[in-house]
């Protein structure tokens, strides 16, 4: 439900999380429809965490969505920073079903590829392949959200996200609506990591020392399901006819970093704004 990463369903890597993929429900139409958009976004992160240079991202998608649901859609990845000028460092292939029924239940469900440069800056580059679903259930006051997704890169990684939303339309004439769209969501996911630790050895006798101290390092796997992030968004989005635009305030908290493996991520505050055409 999150419309950037929406009217806009999907458009940026599916992986940008479920704020950039869940609204994709609310992209079904009753028509073949091809869309064309490009989104910027001030900072390029994955559930929050991000290279120390706070970089910014630029996606062009295009996509075409069969009157069955069926659609299929193709993004690039631009990145820049203060030190390195705006370059092609991936992209993604997505295909997939969006869905409705009659009480107000909808979604998606798809299976993506990713393809990176070499030496990609992407944060998420270890990423091949991903499949999930995004669901909705809508009342009255609130829409409810949840979302599923299988990762696979060298291993297979799980994420489940539920979130909620509102969305308020505000018809300003002919055929231009203005849409506020508040949404939250909570990010968990598979982590892997190692942790290592020392244990002093020493042998007593009595509590007189009968040998010399040493010390034993242990290292253990840790493969776990965690709290991965907070995130809130307000989009802002204004369509016209044919024509899209959006603008889209937000606000994300990484949780659980592993310091260890290099991961790096604090609160930040930050924006993406996009504009499209649907035919």
């Amino acid at each position: 439900m999150k419309s950037i990463y929406l009217y806009l369903a999907g458009l940026l890597f599916t992986n940008y999380a479920y704020s950039q993929t869940d609204s994709t429900s609310k992209q079904y139409s009753d028509k073949s429809v091809f869309s064309a958009n490009i989104v910027y976004q001030s900072l390029a992160h994955f559930l929050g965490r991000t290279d120390s240079l706070g970089s910014y991202v630029v996606i062009p998608v295009v996509s075409y969505q069969h009157k069955s649901g069926l659609y299929i859609q193709a993004a690039g990845v631009g990145v820049g920073n203060a030190k390195a000028a705006l370059s092609l460092t991936g992209g993604s292939l997505e295909a997939g079903l969006r869905f409705k029924t009659e009480n107000k239940f909808d979604g998606n469900i798809y299976a993506s590829r990713f393809l990176y440069q070499d030496k990609s800056v992407l944060v998420q580059s270890a990423l091949q392949y991903q499949a999930g679903i995004n669901t909705s259930f809508k009342t009255n006051i609130i829409n409810f959200n949840i979302a599923g997704d299988v990762k696979f890169s060298s291993n297979t990684d799980y994420g489940l996200t539920p979130g909620i939303d509102k969305m308020f339309l505000i018809p300003l004439g002919g055929k231009t609506t203005f849409v506020i769209n508040p949404v939250a969501a909570v990010f968990f996911g598979t982590q892997r990591f190692t942790n290592s630790y020392t244990d002093k050895i020493s042998q007593n006798i009595f509590g007189v020392p009968v040998s010399p101290t040493t010390f034993r390092t242990t290292t253990k796997n840790v493969n776990q399901f965690s709290l991965l992030a907070y995130e809130y968004n307000l989009n802002l989005i204004l369509v016209s006819g044919k024509f899209n635009f959006s603008f889209n305030p937000s606000f994300v908290s990484p949780q659980n970093l592993v310091l260890q493996n290099g991961e790096y991520g604090k609160d930040r505050f930050y924006f993406s704004t996009s504009v499209g055409i649907r035919l």
